[in-house]
Order: C-alpha cells, then structure tokens, then sequence
C-alpha cells in the first residue's frame, strides 16, 4: 500500500439551530488518502460534502476528532499543513486578467510562502505540468475556459503540494477540455498525488475516482469503487455511475 498523505479520525462538526438544536453536519466520518490515488466524496445536497470538504482543508475548525495531514496534526500545525495541500476552485475568478499567467502564478506562490529563489522554478514547472508553458507571457483575460481551470490546478501546484483537492475540476468545460483536464487529473495521478475530487458530474468521479465515499445525513455510509457502488445500488456492471448513484440516492437524504 501506498504512503498515507492524510488520515482522519471520526470527524465531527455540530452547528447550533434555531431553539438550541444541534445540526450534525459531520458526524464522525474516517478516511484515509494515500499517495496516487484519488477518492471522491459523494452525496445529497445538505449531506455534509462541503463541510467535510472545509475541515480537512483547513477552513473550518471540526467539533472534535483528527485530521493529520502528512503525519502533521491539522489543528496543531494549521500553516504548516495546509503548505502541503494545493487548493482548487474553478471557474473564471480568481485571477488578474491584465496580468499574465506566470505573474499571476507568482503572485500566488508569495502568498503561499514559496520561497523567493524557488518561485521562478515553481511557477515554470507548475506552468508546464498544466501544458501552458508556451502561453506563460500572455494576458490571463484572453485564456479560454479550458486554459483558465488548467491554470487554477497550476495555482494549486506552486507550493509543490503532494495533496490536491479538486472542486467541479470540468464545470462549464467543452467535451475537448473536460477530456484535456481529465487526462490532467490521471498524469497528477501517476505521478504520486493524491487527490481529492468533488464534481457533481458523475463522469468525472466514474473515470477518475480509486475509492468513492457515499456520504448521507452526515455519515460515511458506503466506500467502495465504482464496480462496488454499481453493485451495491444494485444495476448492472455496464450501468453508468449516475444511474447508479440515483438508485442508491433516496437512501442518502438527511432525515428531517
């Protein structure tokens, strides 16, 4: 088996209702994620996906339970943590349109504590891992929606993390670049990442996911591969993920 990059334990994170409720949006959910692979996080609106997504990534503090990324305690070594992690939101914010792809990229690596002397060699490497390399000098704002979710998995990659999470890595993508970044995730892949992906696009998670982790009401109810998921909802093996998941789906909502 594969280096561990990240293991939790019984992650929970309770919010305070109306009436002085308690809303378990995480309740004690464990997984692990290890160098190469991929694991994807599935369920319902309102099933605690992005909370769960925001703990681990260091954005919002979990009731209680552990997070270690890398053998760091998350809680302990917040910043020291999450340099090792890589961040990826899509969509067409969160660059400067009047400042070329390398400068941008420069710009983030300082915020992301890259040393000065590594930023250069960062940046280029980052630029040609995404293909881009030959477009480093030019204006962001005349990047195609393709060229512009590559450069924000480059953005993940300037600190050198060995930890990607890719949220809606093909959202608003043509077929040719939802393959391009397809085959991007794969390389990463190989080249000993792990990922971690949300993508309410089933095709991305079929193709790409090691492990999918059904998550309802809050809790980890199944993990499997997408043969094992096929065969828990009960279909046939050359059924796609979607139907699959929608079979399986009634059972995830979050019971009121």
């Amino acid at each position: 088996m594969n280096k561990i990059l990240m293991r939790t334990e019984s992650i929970k994170r309770y919010f305070k209702g109306k009436n002085k409720t308690t809303f378990k949006a995480v309740d004690g959910i464990s997984f692990t994620l290890h160098k190469g692979e991929v694991i994807s996080f599935v369920g319902p609106n309102g099933a605690g996906k992005t909370t769960l997504i925001r703990s681990i990534s260091g954005y919002l503090v979990p009731t209680s339970g552990k997070i270690e990324i890398m053998g760091l305690n998350l809680a302990k070594k917040l910043r020291e943590a999450r340099q090792k992690m890589g961040v990826v939101f899509g969509g067409d914010r969160g660059f400067y349109n009047s400042a070329s792809a390398y400068d941008n990229l420069a710009f983030f690596a300082r915020l992301l504590n890259v040393k000065e002397k590594d930023i250069k060699n960062n940046v280029l490497n980052a630029l040609e891992i995404v293909n881009l390399l030959d477009v480093k000098d030019k204006y962001v704002g005349s990047f195609s929606k393709g060229m512009m979710q590559r450069l924000h998995i480059a953005r993940g990659l300037v600190n050198q993390p060995e930890i990607l999470m890719l949220d809606e890595p093909t959202a608003g993508l043509d077929v040719e670049s939802v393959y391009t970044v397809r085959e991007l995730i794969k390389n990463l892949k190989e080249t000993g990442h792990g990922i971690i992906l949300t993508s309410h696009d089933m095709a991305d998670i079929e193709t790409l996911a090691d492990t999918i982790y059904l998550i309802g009401g809050g809790k980890l109810v199944f993990s499997g591969n997408t043969d094992q998921i096929k065969e828990l909802a009960g279909v046939d093996a050359n059924t796609s993920l979607e139907k699959a998941y929608l079979a399986i789906a009634p059972k995830l909502k979050r019971r009121l």
